[in-house]
């Protein structure tokens, strides 16, 4: 998969946990000490081009009241987990284990939801599955893939990779954040 991403030219990266004999970040995704691979694909959200948008900055909401923002959806809007990701800072983390404690104590119908370092606290969260950027950047991101682009169809650069005949042995390769590589025999 991420071979094919990388013919339609998205960029792969190693991922966060591939470092080098000094704990610093590879940088790449060919390195042999890589085990695992990001594929990084620039994403334009509709909500972002809504009038007045730009003028909301969602950063100054707390933890908490995306909290509440998110308990609400989930008690009044859906009979589902609501997927939901509350962006925090370091002197959060106590309050919102407090929330989702009270939440499951007081049975206010808290399933899960995702937490992630706030991208303007500056901790130590390296490659984020996502970050904000403007609709520039947005721009000069998806030219880049379209200059990289080695085929135009998606399907045709899967296709050189998978002919739907062969099963690999292990973990599904990019069943979550990350698309895991196969292990070296050494």
């Amino acid at each position: 998969m991420a071979l094919a991403c990388l013919d339609y030219g998205y960029k792969i990266t190693p991922s966060q946990s591939d470092k080098d004999e000094n704990g610093r970040l590879l940088d790449d995704a060919f390195d042999p000490r890589c085990t695992e691979w990001l594929v990084e694909i620039p994403v334009e959200v509709p909500w972002a081009n809504l009038p007045g948008a730009d003028a909301i900055d969602i950063s100054k909401f707390t933890a908490l009241a995306q909290m509440d923002f998110y308990m609400q959806v989930q008690k009044f809007y859906t009979a589902h987990n609501t997927s939901a990701t509350v962006e925090l800072r370091e002197n959060e983390i106590e309050g919102m284990g407090q929330r989702i404690y009270d939440a499951i104590q007081n049975d206010e119908g808290y399933i899960s939801a995702a937490l992630l370092a706030r991208f303007d606290d500056l901790q130590t969260f390296p490659r984020l599955p996502f970050e904000p950027i403007s609709k520039d950047v947005y721009e000069q991101l998806t030219e880049e893939v379209k200059a990289r682009r080695k085929l135009v169809d998606f399907h045709q650069a899967l296709s050189r990779y998978d002919s739907g005949e062969l099963i690999e042995a292990g973990p599904a390769g990019c069943d979550s954040d990350k698309c895991m590589m196969p292990e070296k025999k050494g």
